[in-house]
C-alpha cells in the first residue's frame, strides 16, 4: 500500500506538473496571437515617438487631464498636467535616468519641490503609459502568465509579477476576444487591496499598431487616451522648451 500511495503521489505532480506547463504555454501563445492582431511586437518596437492623453471622466466631470509624449527608443518624456495648486506644469525627464527639470507657468522649480515633480512624473509614465500599451507588456521580463479556461466568451489570462513596476504585487486578469485576439476586459487587484474592471477599445495609432482608445467601468467612469498617434518626427523643441504645448504638436 505505501508503495502504491507513493506512485499516485508521483502520477499527480506529473500530471499536475503537465497541466502547469499547458496553463503556461496556452497563455503565451494566446499573448503572442495578441500581439499579432495589435501589429505585431516589430512594429511596436519600431514606434520612435508616442502622443497621447490620459483623461479620468467619473459622475460626468473630468478629474483628471494630462498630456504625454515619449520619444520611446531615447528616452526623452514630457508630461503636461494641472498641478494641485491649479497651475500649469510642465516636467521634462529622461525614462532611463529619472532626471529632469520642472516648470510651473513656464519657470523652473528647483529643490525638493523639483524633485518631488520629477519622481511624481515618472510614476505617472508608469501609470497611464501602461493604460494606453498593457497588452505589449505581457512577454516582459518578470511577467508570469497562465492560462485559466474560457469565461463569458473569451479566454482569460492570469498575470503575476515578479520584481517588475512599480507595484509587482498586482494581479491580473485578462478577457482576450477568440475572434479578435484583443484583451477586450481587464480586472485586476492591486497589491493595496483596490479591485477594478475595465472594457478596453482599440484605435489605429500609425505604424499598423493598435493601442488603446478608451476604457470603460462597470460604474459609468471612462480613461480616454485622446487622439493617440505614433510618429516618426516630432521638434527637439517640445523635449527643452516648457512654453511648448503639445496642443500644438501635429
Amino acid at each position: 500500500m505505501p508503495f502504491r500511495t507513493n506512485a499516485l503521489i508521483i502520477a499527480s505532480a506529473i500530471l499536475l506538473g503537465s497541466a502547469s506547463v499547458y496553463a503556461e504555454d496556452k497563455a503565451v501563445e494566446i499573448a503572442q496571437s495578441m500581439m499579432k492582431a495589435m501589429g505585431g511586437l516589430d512594429a511596436w518596437n519600431a514606434a520612435h515617438f508616442v502622443r497621447y492623453d490620459f483623461k479620468v471622466v467619473a459622475g460626468g466631470k473630468t478629474v483628471v487631464s494630462r498630456s504625454h509624449l515619449w520619444d520611446k527608443p531615447g528616452g526623452r518624456y514630457r508630461l503636461e498636467q494641472t498641478n494641485k495648486a491649479g497651475e500649469a506644469q510642465v516636467v521634462l525627464f529622461n525614462t532611463a535616468t529619472k532626471r529632469g527639470t520642472a516648470y510651473v507657468n513656464d519657470k523652473r522649480i528647483d529643490g525638493d519641490e523639483a524633485e518631488a515633480a520629477v519622481k511624481d512624473a515618472y510614476s505617472t509614465f508608469i501609470n497611464d503609459m501602461y493604460w494606453l500599451s498593457m497588452p505589449w507588456k505581457w512577454m516582459d521580463k518578470g511577467v508570469h502568465l497562465k492560462y485559466a479556461g474560457m469565461e463569458k466568451g473569451s479566454d482569460v489570462v492570469q498575470l503575476s509579477f515578479d520584481k517588475v513596476g512599480l507595484t509587482p504585487g498586482d494581479q491580473y486578469k485578462a478577457y482576450i476576444s477568440p475572434t479578435s485576439h484583443l484583451m477586450t476586459h481587464w480586472e485586476y487587484t492591486l497589491q493595496g487591496g483596490n479591485k477594478g474592471s475595465w472594457d478596453w477599445q482599440y484605435v489605429d495609432a500609425g505604424g499598423g499598431v493598435k493601442l488603446a482608445g478608451n476604457h470603460v467601468s462597470e460604474d459609468g467612469k471612462s480613461i480616454n487616451m485622446g487622439a493617440v498617434r505614433i510618429m516618426t518626427t516630432v521638434a527637439d523643441q517640445y523635449f527643452t522648451d516648457p512654453s511648448r504645448t503639445l496642443q500644438t504638436l501635429k
